[in-house]
């Protein structure tokens, strides 16, 4: 098989000729050993390209960029890493708000100041939410689909879902939580303002030629509930699957925390793909409890960063070994690079990547041996 058949044969439930590894292309290296590892058995997925376009034609926004710092690891590389910070202000016919993100490596964004920051910013969001219009924009996408060939997938990757976005990137922790116990008929107003324009997006989703959605949820037990899953994220995966499957869609959730008191929960959904899944010592669920709970869903599980930046190379090489082997026989099972594994300019990472490649190249032929 190729590199994209036999992810996609994972993804759709068939049988691979071996168990998939696969990177986001934004963690792949350039050039001469992006192709190295490509030859040994690395497929790329690349989430780059949406297959809608947005306007807000009564909002604008203002941003500005610039360096805050350089910043120096020497365990993994001897590359300055350069730090931004971006302010977006939203200009709005009922206001204005501002937001605040840092941008580190592979130009993942982390808020540092969110937009909701008293109760009216409310209504400014909402105006900003309303007042998108979405439409489909597929040739980019299909352009990127015939670039990638063999070598790996493009998936639509959608943001994320209204509670995750209301959490992560509107409010922040505190406000968030205060706002669900204080002034819950503001927080579910918003709600459903959002679930109701991201279903918009969806039905766009739908009709592209996208046969991979990725939702992006960051979903971690520690701060989404049990409770707030349950009343909002699995009907809304439940609404979008259901949009998403009448189309032939495969939908994936980037489901990355601790989820051992949300196990049952995912169990429950209609999601096809636990993607990112992260097994100890990040996550808190093993890869056997996950395989005997989430039976008829696709387990994509992210090597866990800890020991990519930790561990001596021999003792990555034995934990890519457990995992294939706790995985064994290997169905509906795909093991992917899905976070930072440190500076992708530094030989270290070069030397892990290529670790887990080649140890899955070894020992990851289909069906693995239990021992």
């Amino acid at each position: 098989m190729n590199l994209k058949d036999r992810l996609m044969s994972v993804l759709r439930h068939e049988e691979p000729d071996a168990i998939p590894i696969t990177a986001y292309t934004i963690l792949a290296p350039r050039g001469y050993k992006e192709r190295q590892l490509r030859n040994i058995g690395l497929c790329l997925v690349d989430l780059s390209t949406p297959v809608y376009g947005f306007k807000t034609p009564n909002v604008t926004m203002e941003t500005t960029e610039h360096v805050t710092s350089f910043s120096l690891d020497d365990r993994y590389s001897c590359v300055a890493q350069q730090k931004q910070v971006i302010d977006r202000t939203y200009n709005t016919p009922v206001g204005t708000i501002r937001e605040k993100y840092k941008r580190g490596y592979a130009l993942f964004e982390w808020p540092s100041e969110w937009a909701i920051k008293e109760l009216r910013d409310y209504q400014t969001v909402k105006c900003i939410i309303d007042d998108t219009e979405y439409f489909p924009n597929c040739d980019d996408f299909s352009k990127v689909e015939r670039i990638m060939g063999d070598d790996g997938v493009a998936a639509a990757m959608t943001p994320k879902s209204p509670l995750q976005s209301m959490l992560l990137d509107l409010m922040g922790y505190t406000r968030f939580s205060l706002d669900y116990r204080m002034h819950r008929a503001e927080f579910d107003d918003l709600y459903e303002v959002f679930r109701k324009k991201q279903l918009e997006m969806y039905r766009i989703v739908a009709d592209s030629p996208a046969e991979i959605v990725l939702l992006d949820d960051n979903i971690n037990g520690v701060v989404t509930s049990p409770k707030l899953f349950e009343d909002f994220c699995v009907p809304f995966y439940d609404e979008i699957a259901d949009m998403l499957h009448a189309k032939g869609k495969i939908l994936a959730v980037h489901l990355d925390g601790k989820l051992k008191c949300l196990r049952d929960l995912i169990a429950r959904t209609k999601i096809d793909v636990v993607e990112a899944f992260t097994p100890p010592p990040i996550g808190d669920i093993s890869i056997d409890e996950a395989r005997a709970t989430w039976k008829g869903k696709v387990l994509w599980t992210n090597f866990p960063a800890t020991v990519s930046l930790e561990a001596q190379l021999d003792r990555v090489e034995r934990e890519v070994v457990n995992i294939l082997r706790s995985a064994a026989p290997g169905h509906d099972f795909a093991l992917g690079i899905t976070e930072d594994i440190g500076d992708i300019k530094s030989m270290r990472y070069l030397e892990v990547l290529e670790t887990i490649t080649k140890t899955v190249a070894k020992h990851g032929t289909y069906p693995i041996a239990k021992s």
